[in-house]
């Protein structure tokens, strides 16, 4: 009679044969850096939740706001050892919800506009001016630009050959601004590839991060000037596909503690941001 191998047992042999491919790449070091494809777009849904909590003279007042945004992302190629990347928006909304009411929705019109932006090997914004020159308006937020909502839309990566358990830091600052706000980001990130594993059918490397640092924001809102500025710290988790050379999911948590500051109204106020994210592939 012939025999057929159990199932168990391929089961047995082909997690003998990941675990011996995860040992490899361990053992050898993994090239961790990006390089999209440019044959075809990689599409991301991009989700966040904010939640601004003031203290006003002893009472509590919360602002929620939830935003949207789906792109999608290819190469056009290698500039001065950075990559060029054309950056099509597919969806576009925020809504906002306070005591005082409600406000937002989808952007319309930006459906479909495209511009192009540099970035390095490791996911370091190097040009995002063609972002910055798509501009729109949310109802109730003023105007703001593309490049505000993807200055930290990917990841930072080693860009380098890593082993699972390897660490590295690194200290940034960035700005942006738009005719309603300008922001400046200070942050120090703790990173470490917890290891090897598969999503779906796809191999990726788990990249966990730690952030601390501090934010400050200038806002003209009903013709006054806001600012708020007080140190944060946060959390990522990316799963990044390798072999691929893009990243397929991540999640982040980001909590600010500081001061906002009306000098038209000679009122300052504790503040407190907590802001949460997912981006996926799909």
């Amino acid at each position: 009679m012939k025999k057929i191998l159990p199932i168990s047992a391929i089961a047995a042999v082909l997690m003998i044969i990941l675990l011996g491919i995860s040992s490899v790449m361990n053992a050898q070091g993994v090239n961790i850096s990006y390089k999209y494809p440019s044959d075809k777009a990689v599409k991301y849904k991009l989700t966040s939740t904010m939640a601004q909590i003031m203290d006003i003279q002893g009472q509590t007042m919360q602002t929620d706001v939830s935003s949207a945004f789906g792109c999608s992302v290819k190469s056009k190629g290698s500039q001065n050892g950075n990559i060029s990347l054309e950056i099509t928006v597919d969806t576009l909304g925020q809504v906002t919800s306070s005591p005082m009411g409600g406000s937002g929705g989808p952007v319309q019109g930006i459906k479909g506009k495209s511009c192009n932006i540099v970035i390095a090997p490791d996911g370091k914004i190097v040009d995002i001016t063609g972002a910055e020159g798509i501009v729109y308006n949310i109802e109730g937020s003023g105007e703001s630009n593309l490049g505000q909502t993807i200055s930290d839309f990917f990841p930072r990566l080693p860009g380098k050959s890593v082993n699972s358990g390897d660490t590295w830091n690194y200290k940034d600052s960035t700005t942006t601004k738009s005719a309603s706000m300008t922001m400046t980001t200070i942050d120090n990130a703790e990173n470490k590839v917890e290891g090897f594993e598969k999503v779906g059918d796809i191999d990726c490397a788990k990249i966990v991060s730690t952030h601390s640092g501090t934010i400050s924001m200038a806002v003209q809102a009903q013709g006054m000037d806001i600012y708020i500025k007080g140190p944060f710290t946060g959390t990522t988790e990316c799963f990044f596909a390798v072999k691929e050379g893009y990243f397929i999911k991540m999640t982040s948590a980001t909590l600010l503690k500081g001061n906002l500051d009306l000098p038209s109204m000679g009122m300052n106020m504790p503040v407190t941001i907590d802001m949460k994210s997912e981006c996926v592939s799909k």
